[in-house]
């Protein structure tokens, strides 16, 4: 009897890991991997960067959507970066930080996994010429943005 448990504990906490790590979302980019790290309400939370530079990109709308994606706005934000904003908006961990920008992301396929690009600005600014494209990882384990040690090239 006692194994029977330990047996059905083990199987419902293999299955509740398995619906976890199904939920993850990990993409190569232009701008080196991009994670797509929790939901805040109807916001999806990405990270991207390395230790010394992290930055976190928010989708809003795209939390809990993962069919027939489409096109989603959002901003991106990092501790430092090449422009100062004359304003301040939550960037990692909610801390208020003036380097941050609009971020665009469109989903280019219909099922899951797919491949997107997104459009960035500096503050409000006019898009940067440098499309961030990206492509789904899959069939790797995914592993925290923060360990990342390349260069990001796009959003800087």
């Amino acid at each position: 009897m006692r194994n029977q448990i330990l047996v059905s504990v083990s199987l419902v906490a293999s299955l509740a890991a398995m619906t976890s790590v199904q939920a993850d979302e990990v993409w190569d980019s232009n701008s080196g991997r991009i994670v797509y790290e929790a939901e805040m309400g109807p916001t999806a939370v990405w990270s991207y960067g390395n230790q010394q530079e992290p930055g976190v990109i928010y989708v809003l709308g795209l939390a809990k959507v993962y069919s027939n994606r489409t096109s989603y706005p959002g901003y991106w934000a990092k501790t430092t970066s090449k422009k100062a904003c004359d304003t301040q908006r939550p960037g990692i961990n909610g801390q208020m930080t003036a380097y941050w920008g609009r971020f665009n992301v469109k989903f280019l396929d219909k099922d899951f996994p797919s491949r997107w690009e997104g459009t960035w600005s500096y503050c409000d600014g006019s898009d940067e010429a440098l499309k961030v494209q990206a492509k789904p990882v899959v069939g790797t384990p995914n592993q925290p943005n923060n360990l990342q040690t390349q260069p990001v090239p796009a959003i800087k």
